[in-house]
């Protein structure tokens, strides 16, 4: 599938969800992506996500490719 994907700098942790969460545009749409992480350690977990932004952006390609994105416009890894 050729689409542009634009990935923005919004890595925060959301607590509702108990994951990381970063947003991207596909195709204009904002699509939110979570990744599940250990509350515990969720400001540990936030860090080493953002310093690993392009493996998750990678993994966020991937699954917008095989069309993961569920009905409430959200990305869980």
């Amino acid at each position: 599938m050729n689409q542009q994907i634009i990935f923005n700098n919004d890595f925060d942790y959301c607590p509702q969800k108990q994951a990381v969460r970063f947003s991207c545009l596909v195709s204009g749409l904002k699509v939110c992506c979570y990744i599940k992480v250990d509350t515990d350690h969720s400001a540990a977990a936030l860090q080493q996500i953002k310093q690993d932004a392009f493996i998750w952006e990678d993994r966020v390609e991937l699954a917008i490719d095989a069309d993961e994105i569920n009905s409430d416009g959200e990305i869980w890894l």
